[in-house]
């Protein structure tokens, strides 16, 4: 895959499934609130010579498909920051142009179309493709990361970028891939809990995992993606896919209808990182959020300065507090702890690794280190390229309209100690059997008319496979 393309997919996914931050009680935030105000009161007091209310303000102006509790928590911590170090406060006009990331590139791509500025400063969120082509454009303009960023954010992790070298953009939190489980259900069950993705293989999980369908979830068909690239090829990739989606209880329209049945109906699914931390922070006596060891990919989401900004200082001052360490720790510390939110946990994952050595102890139990050691995936983009595409198809033809043929056989594998039905039971299709195979189909994928007779063939081969294995 092109580079490029592989970072559109997982930017598309990560935006698709950002999430409202968990609120607490209305009057214990503003309790919060008002005790943070006052605690910079008093440092303002004696740096500027007068408190907080006193002090002008400026403006930012922003745009971000981010959700209202990120950016409530940046703008009011922000403003408390700036106050402090510039004797002004700050108040963050977020511009609206109705829609997430794909609307805000097609609406400054306009803007830029007719103008040198759209008079805003900056944009935030979105992914890094996105972020790439407004640099190659000449949407966004250079911008300074603060000192020691450079440092603690690595520039590429598990092959993909995190920041950009000239500037334009840099990584303001990262998101990866994982599995989500009720323990109290697996204990109910004596089931142990699932470490890997080849854990969702086992027999012990059959029937008890909550999965979506691909054709209809983008951050499902990256999960099974990335159980592919975990087993280090094409053929085995699939072997390890197709036994876990036989573990499947049921397929949701959603990940998030995958990931709420896990409180009730299924205790196992696979979702994106922050899906997977919301619901332990509402469940956290019955959830478990993890991402599998050296089996998960992480994806950075951006920020940076549009060119010609109408307030640049403030602009490049906004970068250097989401890019600190102060405003990294937002993104992971519970509410109502030092430095963290007031309201709204964010449930992120920080990309900066001194986060995680500063705060040792104090960040949400569901926030992982991704760069702890044995943690990174390098993403091999040649075979994401030729397999993303028609892995979807193919999911939605072996698995999601043929999961009771598919279960029935996984069952009877399982049971066997026939090699020749362990061997039939993961064969693929004729036609992408092997990875030399996998460009052609994707171009014949691109041709509507013989896509669906394709995916037809697809389904009618796995239907008389497991009607074979099974009699």
């Amino acid at each position: 895959m092109t580079h490029r393309r592989l970072v559109a997919v997982l930017t598309l996914i990560v935006m698709a499934v950002a999430l409202g931050g968990c609120g607490g009680d209305n009057d214990q935030a503003d309790a919060r609130e008002a005790k943070r105000r006052s605690e910079f009161d008093a440092e303002i007091r004696q740096r500027w010579g007068k408190g907080i209310d006193a002090l002008p303000t400026e403006t930012l102006v922003a745009i971000s498909p981010h959700n209202n509790g990120i950016r409530d928590e940046f703008a009011k911590a922000f403003s408390l920051y700036y106050a402090l170090e510039q004797g002004s406060t700050v108040e963050i006009e977020w511009r609206d142009v109705g829609g997430g990331s794909s609307s805000i590139l097609t609406y400054l791509r306009n803007v830029y179309g007719e103008s040198d500025t759209a008079k805003i400063d900056i944009v935030w969120g979105g992914g890094d493709d996105n972020f790439r082509t407004m640099a190659a454009e000449g949407i966004l303009q250079a911008m300074k990361r603060p000192r020691g960023f450079d440092k603690q954010a690595p520039q590429a992790f598990g092959g993909l970028p995190m920041y950009d070298p000239d500037g334009y953009w840099a990584g303001a939190a990262i998101s990866g891939f994982g599995i989500l489980y009720n323990k109290t259900l697996l204990e109910q069950l004596d089931v142990a809990p699932p470490k890997t993705w080849d854990d969702l293989t086992d027999p012990r999980f059959h029937n008890l995992l909550a999965l979506a369908d691909p054709t209809k979830s983008g951050s499902a068909l990256a999960a099974y993606e990335m159980i592919v690239q975990s087993a280090g090829g094409w053929e085995t990739g699939w072997a390890k896919l197709i036994n876990v989606l036989g573990n499947t209880k049921q397929f949701y329209s959603g990940a998030s209808d995958a990931a709420d049945a896990v409180i009730a109906e299924a205790p196992v699914a696979t979702c994106i990182d922050f899906y997977g931390m919301m619901r332990v922070g509402k469940y956290p006596e019955d959830l478990v959020y993890i991402s599998p060891a050296g089996q998960t990919a992480y994806n950075p989401d951006p920020i940076g300065i549009l060119k010609n900004p109408p307030h640049p200082k403030l602009a490049q001052a906004f970068v250097y507090f989401v890019l600190s360490q102060r405003g990294q720790a937002l993104w992971a510390l519970p509410v109502g702890a030092k430095h963290g939110p007031v309201e709204h946990a964010l449930y992120r994952t920080p990309i900066r690794k001194d986060v995680f050595e500063e705060y040792a102890g104090k960040l949400m139990p569901s926030v992982q280190n991704p760069f702890a050691q044995g943690k990174e995936m390098k993403i091999d983009t040649e075979l994401w390229e030729q397999s993303f595409g028609l892995l979807r198809r193919l999911v939605w033809a072996s698995a999601v309209t043929n999961l009771d043929g598919l279960k029935a056989a996984k069952t009877t594998v399982d049971a066997t100690s026939d090699e020749r039905l362990k061997t039939a039971f993961v064969q693929l299709p004729p036609n992408i059997d092997k990875p030399s195979k996998l460009s052609g189909m994707n171009e014949a994928l691109d041709d509507k008319a013989r896509a669906d007779e394709i995916e037809t063939n697809w389904r009618v081969y796995f239907r008389d496979k497991y009607e074979t294995i099974t009699d």
